[in-house]
């Protein structure tokens, strides 16, 4: 069991939830994957409503595919499944990894809970600037509509005033 690995890298989002996989659990364990397949295929199969259930709510069977090109049985599982799956793993190494792995659960939500938080805050102010924009740009549009509405009075008014600071020389 390796303390200097980063088990984040063992944990993927999969729809809304975090998960990991009986491979993962194996290589962070020092356990061999077939007897992580057959800790959870024997619980999978409990006759113990309870314990049948948990597995089937945190446990998904899936498919890698091996070195040879095979496809290999493996199992997806949540942090509720890790955690009930290795508390069988006996031992203060086994402790310390399971413990290692449910923080580095944590740490992934926190991460990918700051990352949505960040580009929700980025759609946050691009809805202020589009706001913004689309305010001036209804100002805009009204004020040119009065403008091209007012043009022709004033053009009018501007004659009338102009004519009246200078009146015509030709009508004396």
């Amino acid at each position: 069991m390796n303390e200097t690995i980063d088990l984040t890298i063992f944990i993927a989002r999969e729809g809304n939830d975090l998960v990991t996989d009986s491979r993962a659990v194996a290589i962070a364990f020092g356990k061999r994957h077939k007897d992580v397949l057959r800790a959870i295929d024997k619980r999978m199969r409990s006759l113990r409503p309870a314990i049948s259930e948990h597995y089937r709510r945190n446990f998904a069977p899936v498919e890698f595919v091996d070195a040879k090109g095979e496809r290999r049985p493996m199992y997806r599982m949540t942090a509720k499944g890790l955690a009930e799956l290795t508390m069988g793993f006996s031992g203060d190494d086994a402790c310390e990894v399971r413990l290692r792995f449910l923080d580095a659960f944590d740490e992934m939500a926190a991460r990918l809970a700051q990352a949505e938080k960040s580009i929700t805050e980025m759609l946050h102010d691009f809805s202020k600037r589009a706001a913004v924009s689309e305010s001036k740009a209804r100002i805009g549009s009204l004020l040119m509509h009065e403008r091209r509405r007012e043009k022709p009075a004033l053009k009018e008014e501007q004659a009338a005033l102009q004519s009246l600071a200078q009146p015509s020389l030709l009508t004396h």
